[in-house]
């Protein structure tokens, strides 16, 4: 009887919630994409390449949006930018909160910003880590 009652309790969630892994390739038979979807829509990690084969970026969405820690890189492989998301359920769009660091190709620190309520107050650096100038709160 407790069998039959957990099968019930969890039988629309089985046979409802659809979740699939889908990968794309480039022409070159690479990888271009690796997302996770659940019920039709972006749901958990995904990640995408270069056409040479490195990654691209990597991160989450949480019903089609995206959310979590994201990075991002450049084509040779070194870390381009990183930082998270958010959403809200009852927005269209994810955004940027919290720290965010961008990085010249050759791995310093270009620029770091934080992100509250979509306004951001950044410190951009030189490429040998000297202040190069500070936006607060600016565009």
């Amino acid at each position: 009887m407790k069998f039959l009652f957990i099968f019930f309790l969890l039988f629309p969630f089985l046979v409802f919630s659809q979740s699939e892994v889908k990968i794309e390739y480039w022409d070159n038979g690479k990888i271009l994409s690796q997302v996770h979807y659940k019920n039709g829509v972006r749901d958990d990690s995904c990640r995408y390449y270069f056409k040479n084969g490195t990654m691209m970026s990597e991160g989450f969405y949480t019903d089609g949006k995206m959310s979590g820690y994201w990075h991002y890189f450049y084509e040779n492989g070194n870390i381009y930018q990183k930082g998270n998301y958010d959403h809200r359920s009852n927005s269209c769009y994810s955004f940027k909160t919290g720290k965010w660091i961008l990085y010249y190709e050759n791995g310093a620190i270009y620029s770091e910003s934080r992100f509250v309520l979509g306004n951001s107050s950044t410190i951009f650096y030189n490429s040998d880590g000297s202040i190069k100038s500070n936006k607060i709160f600016g565009c």
